[in-house]
């Protein structure tokens, strides 16, 4: 009787077990890191005028910091999903305050239009104007919006104050006159290029296995200006993972920012000061993909973005180790990409290159890293290894293109994710 007793109370409990685990919870199913940026060198400017082929007048005025004001309108696309959503927004990086006379949600339809009927009002403590303080975050209510993965939301704030945009961000959105938050199809709608304020979306939903963070620079912020334009290797892997039959569920979050540094602050606060913000903090990560350095290696010295101290690959090698040291304590896995092409020219020595070249040797052979995703190995010319092979090419001969960008999602061992 009593063994039966406690094969009762035994399986309750296991019961009980289940069902905590069943229980939806919060998670992030998007995220984009926040960044400013500070007015380019005239070395850069120099260099974009004469590799772009755009003038250099207009060079200056698309990458000044732009007074903007009136509703703001982003769209996002969702990793996991659930039946309620909470919206995260980041003045993280401001130097002011940043007013909201409201703010709004709903689903996606074409490019920056919300589905009829789709529009939720958001609310901050219950209301519905808010302010973001300085250098601090702001997380909305909850709100009930039924969602999927892969499902896209249009966000839009109306602005109380006028408030700076940076165009060297790679988030695409629109501005509108007004408070059009409610508008299902915005009015006059003006398209501009930065680094959105909408940084993160959980969702209420069943826990997924783990959660990956992509983290580093404009190799893995990808190019997102565009609503469709969700082409880069974490969004090629996201697909991969939520289609695959077996293995763990796994949401993919991208926390890359154009032209960040691993050591130093270029543009954005460096990797190594913003990995708690942006990684190490969200609940249920398990894995952090680190594809950084190339830019700590091209800002060295004499570069397009002005004259910076020298560094070597025994400086990168060391910040990667804190990264796994700091990683390793919050019990997550980090696996190290190596660092892609980029061939010779005025700026990138032959020093530099073989600087990249001894820090992927050391990503390869050290055995620090849990697990090495060589990168560099999926896209370069094998007849000319500092180099992209001409189809992975973006034409700029540092960034791949979108078939760079497919092939590096698409040959990443989906085993490293169970």
């Amino acid at each position: 009787m009593g063994l039966w007793r406690s094969a009762i109370v035994f399986g309750a409990f296991a019961a009980s077990l289940g069902a905590a685990e069943a229980k939806p919870q919060w998670r992030e199913a998007f995220h984009s890191s926040p960044a400013s940026y500070e007015a380019p060198a005239e070395e850069f400017i120099k260099f974009a005028s004469e590799n772009w082929h755009v003038p250099e007048d207009n060079l200056r005025a698309n990458l000044t910091p732009q007074p903007v004001s009136g509703t703001i309108r982003y769209r996002v696309t969702l990793q996991a999903g659930g039946s309620e959503i909470r919206i995260r927004l980041s003045n993280e990086e401001g130097k002011a305050p940043v007013l909201l006379k409201a703010v709004s949600v709903g689903l996606a339809a074409d490019a920056f239009s919300a589905k009829a009927g789709s529009l939720r009002s958001v609310t901050f403590g219950g209301r519905s104007s808010a302010t973001i303080p300085a250098g601090a975050p702001l997380v909305s209510d909850a709100l009930k919006l039924p969602v999927q993965p892969g499902s896209s939301l249009v966000v839009s704030l109306a602005t109380a104050t006028t408030i700076l945009n940076e165009g060297r961000g790679s988030a695409g959105f629109v501005v509108a006159e007004g408070d059009q938050t409610l508008r299902e199809v915005l009015d006059q709608p003006k398209p501009l290029v930065g680094r959105p304020l909408v940084t993160s979306i959980a969702v209420l939903g069943k826990v997924p296995r783990g959660i990956i963070v992509t983290f580093g620079d404009s190799i893995t912020d990808g190019n997102r200006a565009k609503p469709d334009a969700l082409r880069g290797w974490p969004e090629v892997l996201a697909r991969r993972l939520a289609a695959r039959k077996g293995g763990g569920s796994y949401t993919v979050l991208n926390a890359g920012i154009s032209g960040n540094r691993l050591l130093a602050r270029s543009w954005g606060n460096a990797g190594l000061a913003r990995l708690d913000r942006d990684a190490l903090r969200i609940e249920g990560v398990t894995h952090l993909i680190l594809l950084e350095g190339i830019n700590d290696i091209n800002f060295s010295g004499r570069s397009p973005f002005g004259t910076n101290p020298e560094i070597t690959a025994d400086d990168l090698i060391s910040g990667y180790r804190q990264v796994i040291a700091r990683a390793h304590a919050r019990g997550i896995k980090v696996y190290i990409g190596t660092l892609t092409p980029q061939q010779r020219d005025e700026f990138t020595t032959a020093a530099k290159i073989a600087i990249r070249d001894s820090v992927n040797h050391w990503i390869r052979t050290s055995g620090e890293p849990d697990r090495v995703i060589d990168f560099d190995a999926m896209v370069r010319d094998p007849t000319s290894p500092a180099q992209f092979k001409a189809e992975f090419d973006s034409g700029d001969h540092l960034h791949p293109g979108d078939k760079g960008y497919e092939r590096m999602g698409s040959q990443i061992d989906l085993s490293l994710f169970p």
